[in-house]
């Protein structure tokens, strides 16, 4: 999402005396639509965007209510995607945007200074409430912030470098006051702000793959502790998440890190120090057990230890460490608290199931994830927890049966849907559940059930339209009725990303559509083919290629080296990235053939066979 310097001034100031003659009863043209898309949000957030084709469908309406006015605009379909509002006929003081007809996120002038000073994430688009006091565009403090969002502002901070960021979600002293804590208490937590630059600096550098681009993946906590008011501790009770584990996903690999404890003020939850790296507590939390408990804290420095070695991903070293990584969390397992055993018996799984995968069946493995799947199972049945080990489990057994020499995919497949759809008849609630309906519904493409796909993924699409799961599901669903009609395909070029280009440009030709990625391996074999047919029928055919690498440069080195054809575009994210999310693109290379007219002739189309379907469409 582009941000516009114009978006910090208000819409009065680009629109002059807009409200003021709304509210004085005058007749003023409608704005702009390109004028009005060319706000949007100072801060990160999801919101839709016509493209060049839908603009001259879209409409502005006026809005008179409560006093005010305004303007709405709305897509061909009739929902909204901006809405600019005056509470007092003079002046914008809310700026609000939509996501498929839904507002996601609103800036407001609570002041009258004609610059947004709160903003406030909705509906989909979350819960977080941010406040600017100096306008600057930068968020000062947070009035309202789930803990989930708490670890996403921390991955985003860590990521960009940005203390300040970080310094946002941080414990104030009037959160202290509000508290009423204890002077000792109180200043413990004062202390820790001391010298915050280089503990940030530190977790930095022993976060290796951190990029810019780095993926939240999930946080994981135990159950909030709510420790009673009482003398010398707070004048109000405590709300209180021990600990935070954040998983997240960097140059093709998961990281975690440690928020440390958090605590809610009101809507909003605060951390206390500044975050730690690794899958393991550090040991200097003084607030934790680790530090008391000289085996614990002998067992995560060995742990911690274990997770710095480099091991290959297959082979018996590979396994061995992963056997060895889960006999030291098995150990520490026994050590903590029953209340703490959550994220530490995960780990185990997550190691089990990766030995069982490094040695493609491995028995021992094999076994010991199954017996803690069994014992889960018995004294936890339907738990997140139990659900959690199953699916890793399943995951586990899934991938062995596809390396087996004479697999029978088909039969592999069959049975994979069959384990996924108890599994979320099971476990509906469990986290993983959105990711076993995805690939219920790719299965089920994959063995040529469409109507059963279509079914999976609109389930999922209602029932987790919050989730990236949710999105992607119904990217597939539009993906699956797609022939017959129009593709819309509009991102920034590969060459530059300042420039965004529309496949309405290739109009009058047929296009292939090719979604690629320079780590497949039979890239270089299709661009020759996609060359050989550009050849052939010149300014008739065009290819648009949508690149979903990890970076732009390793689509550009791609490109140069196979001397690919056609015009390239580039999306950050990757198969999680908006323009793969929009069709549901989960498989690469896809592949989609449209006719001259804009409208999508095969939605999987194959390259060995496209000649035989470009005679038709080009009559030739």
């Amino acid at each position: 999402m582009r941000t516009v310097p114009a978006l910090r001034r208000g819409l009065a100031g680009a629109l002059p005396g807009v409200c003021l003659l709304v509210a004085a009863g005058h007749a003023l043209a409608d704005p702009p639509i390109a004028k009005m898309l060319e706000y949007a949000p100072r801060h990160e957030v999801q919101v839709s965007t016509p493209s060049a084709a839908e603009q001259a469908n879209c409409k502005v309406e006026l809005v008179k209510e409560g006093g005010g006015s305004g303007w709405a605009l709305k897509d061909p379909q009739g929902r909204l995607l901006r809405r600019f509002y005056s509470s007092n006929g003079r002046s914008v003081d809310s700026w609000s945007y939509y996501k498929d007809g839904v507002e996601v996120y609103r800036e407001m002038d609570t002041t009258g200074a004609g610059k947004a000073d709160q903003y406030r994430w909705l509906n989909t688009g979350g819960s977080k409430w941010g406040v600017d006091a100096d306008r600057d565009g930068t968020i000062d403090t947070w009035k309202a912030i789930s803990p989930e969002e708490v670890s996403q502002e921390l991955l985003r901070a860590l990521a960009t470098r940005n203390v300040a960021r970080m310094k946002a979600l941080l414990i104030s002293d009037d959160d202290i006051r509000q508290l009423g804590l204890a002077p000792d208490y109180a200043e413990a937590l004062r202390e820790r702000r001391k010298d915050l630059k280089v503990r940030f600096d530190a977790v930095i550098a022993k976060l290796t793959k951190l990029s810019d681009k780095a993926t939240w993946l999930h946080l994981e906590t135990g159950a909030p502790q709510c420790v009673p008011a009482e003398p010398g501790v707070s004048k109000t009770d405590l709300v209180r998440h021990v600990r935070g584990t954040v998983l997240y996903e960097s140059d093709r690999s998961n990281e975690w890190f440690q928020t440390g404890a958090m605590i809610q003020v009101g809507a909003a939850w605060r951390i206390i120090d500044a975050p730690t790296a690794g899958a393991v507590v550090d040991d200097d939390r003084k607030d934790l057990d680790i530090a008391r408990n000289p085996r614990l804290q002998k067992l995560v420095e060995d742990l911690t230890a274990r997770d710095k070695e480099t091991v290959g991903a297959t082979g018996t070293v590979a396994v061995k460490h992963h056997l060895g990584r889960a006999d030291l969390l098995e150990q520490i397992v026994k050590e903590v608290k029953a209340t703490e055993r959550d994220p530490w018996i995960r780990q185990v799984a997550d190691s089990l199931s990766a030995a069982v995968q490094a040695g493609a069946g491995d028995a021992t493995a094999t076994a010991r994830l199954a017996s803690l799947e069994k014992q889960l199972s018995q004294y936890m049945p339907g738990s997140t927890l139990t659900g959690y080990v199953v699916f890793r489990r399943m995951q586990a057994d899934y991938s062995v049966q596809l390396t087996k020499d004479k697999v029978d995919f088909n039969k592999v497949q069959k049975e994979w849907q069959d384990k996924l759809t108890g599994y979320v008849k099971s476990y509906p609630k469990a986290e993983d559940a959105p990711d076993a309906m995805l690939q219920l519904g790719m299965v089920c493409e994959f063995l040529g059930k469409e109507v059963e796909a279509k079914n999976w993924y609109g389930q999922l699409a209602k029932t987790h339209a919050d989730k990236p799961q949710g999105a992607k599901a119904a990217g597939a669903s539009k993906r699956l009725d797609l022939e017959g009609k129009t593709m819309n395909v509009v991102g920034p070029l590969l060459s530059n990303p300042n420039t965004p280009y529309d496949i309405d440009q290739m109009r009058g030709k047929a296009v292939v559509v090719y979604y690629w990625a320079s780590w497949n391996g039979q890239v270089g074999g299709d661009f020759k083919r996609l060359k050989s047919l550009t050849d052939t029928y010149g300014r008739d055919l065009g290819v648009l290629t949508v690149n979903l690498d990890q970076t732009p440069e390793e689509a550009r080195e791609s490109v140069r080296k196979h001397q690919a054809p056609g015009v390239h575009l580039y999306q950050k994210g990757g198969l999680d990235g908006k323009m793969a999310t929009q069709y549901g693109v989960m498989v690469l290379p896809s592949v989609f053939l449209v006719g001259k007219d804009g409208k999508v002739v095969n939605k999987a189309a194959q390259l060995g066979t496209l000649e035989d379907e470009l005679k038709k469409v080009l009559k030739k």
